[in-house]
């Protein structure tokens, strides 16, 4: 009895390594950000030979499909739905008696934000599903956590510099001097004929 039990269990371990160590899909996700208030969380996937990753809007009754989801979203907010782009490969499946949609080699997965404050803390992952020919794997989850300054603050404080340093680099024009410091001393053309009075009498 004991020996059954210590086979079964390290058959269990062993199951367990074993779906620890596969990993057929490897993603990498960042933060695209432009001039303005919106971005884009973008998901990269590269596929391992043989295995593929299932795509958005797989229907009911089918395997796990890809979709974003929220851990915390402060400063941003969600635009449209998850976008899935790359070659989609659209076939009908036996074990599940339904067309799926999935990728193969390569797949990439876009959630487009927009943001509302001059900081932002994202904290989200896309949940997604993968499959071989042979047997398919639990759903998996590829995250993506980031915080700091929103772009559109970034580019107002740039803006706002640049407008300070063009009015402090300025010349000053002959309007913006004034009149005491550069006006000539008003002379007057005719001398006085009192002075001259006293010389006069004598003479």
């Amino acid at each position: 009895m004991k020996k059954s039990m210590l086979l079964l269990w390290r058959l269990v371990l062993t199951l367990t390594a074993n779906a620890q160590m596969m990993n057929p899909v490897h993603f990498t996700s960042e933060l695209k950000t432009g001039d303005g208030a919106k971005g884009e969380i973008i998901f990269h996937a590269t596929i391992d030979k043989g295995w593929h990753v299932y795509s958005t809007d797989i229907g009911d009754n089918g395997p796990i499909e890809a979709s974003f989801n929220v851990v915390k979203m402060d400063g941003a907010e969600l635009v449209g739905k998850l976008t899935p782009k790359g070659k989609v490969i659209k076939q009908m499946d036996k074990m599940f008696n339904m067309e799926l949609k999935y990728f193969e080699n390569e797949a990439t997965f876009v959630q487009k934000i927009r943001f509302t404050k001059p900081e932002y803390d994202i904290d989200c992952y896309l949940e997604y599903g993968t499959c071989s020919e042979e047997s398919c794997l639990p759903p998996s989850e590829a995250a993506f956590k980031q915080s700091g300054k929103s772009p559109a603050e970034i580019g107002n404080s740039g803006n706002q510099k640049n407008q300070e340093k063009k009015q402090g680099d300025r010349s000053p024009t002959p309007s913006d001097t004034t009149a005491s410091a550069h006006s000539p001393l008003t002379l007057n053309p005719e001398p006085s004929t009192s002075l001259w009075s006293p010389v006069t009498a004598e003479l």
